[in-house]
């Protein structure tokens, strides 16, 4: 983070207070520590964190640099959040996604995360102005990623806004939601933000493991959107010839 996005986050976690707090893409871990730092003393607040990537260097700047933060955070590492979620258990009352900038990515990790927020919780995102600032200091990167994730949920979330003052409307690159409460009658909507063509395909071991969570915690409809979604994407990997789906996968 750069700028004035430290300070927002830190401004968000000490104005609301979370006590659980679950953070999806931690890399190195220097959100990890700005919430970890937040919350020192907030005696019932604890931090979820999860990264697909099960590599050594997941969180070290917490590990390494901030060992007194330890004792009020949990780290998950080597597979999605919807393995992690029932551990957790539910009730939360802050998130921070700062994962994969490319579709299906954030837009995927908020709707698994959703069935388990408090009413009214806090949803953080980062990186959610890529595709408007970037090009403008870098004309080579215009046109060559794709990375409308987050700002696309960012702006489908139904909540209040929160956004970093003095920063113009469209190049915001942090930004909170605080939750409508009756975030049920939303949910098809999410999946249909979800259901387009995306720049990846996850495993097909986390889609078995998708299908199967998202029978559970939302309804027909809403897994309908979801394996329809599955099988065009399915289909666009293998039959395209042009070589514009980027090629990572989620590893």
């Amino acid at each position: 983070m750069w700028d004035n996005q430290p300070e927002f986050l830190n401004g968000i976690v000490r104005r609301f207070r979370p006590r659980k707090i679950v953070e999806i893409g931690v890399n190195k871990g220097c959100s990890s520590s700005i919430i970890l730092n937040a919350i020192q003393d907030l005696d019932n607040s604890h931090l979820y964190s999860i990264d697909l990537n099960a590599q050594n260097f997941i969180g070290d700047c917490v590990k390494s640099l901030f060992p007194n933060f330890l004792s009020k955070w949990t780290l998950y590492k080597g597979n999605i959040a919807a393995k992690y979620m029932e551990d957790i258990g539910k009730d939360i009352d802050m998130v921070l996604i700062d994962s994969a900038h490319f579709e299906p990515g954030e837009i995927l990790d908020f709707i698994i995360v959703l069935p388990f927020l408090s009413e009214e919780a806090i949803i953080v995102l980062h990186d959610i102005a890529n595709q408007i600032t970037i090009p403008k200091k870098n004309k080579n990167w215009f046109g060559e990623r794709n990375e409308w994730a987050p700002y696309i949920i960012f702006n489908s979330i139904r909540g209040k806004t929160f956004l970093p003052s003095g920063q113009k409307l469209l190049t915001h690159d942090i930004g909170a939601k605080k939750l409508d409460i009756n975030q049920s009658l939303y949910f098809h909507d999410y999946f249909r933000v979800l259901g387009g063509q995306w720049q990846y395909f996850p495993k097909e071991e986390h889609i078995k493991e998708l299908i199967k969570y998202f029978k559970k915690y939302y309804d027909s409809d809403c897994l309908n959107i979801f394996t329809e979604t599955v099988n065009f994407n399915r289909e666009f990997v293998k039959y395209n010839k042009k070589g514009n789906l980027y090629s990572f996968n989620s590893d």
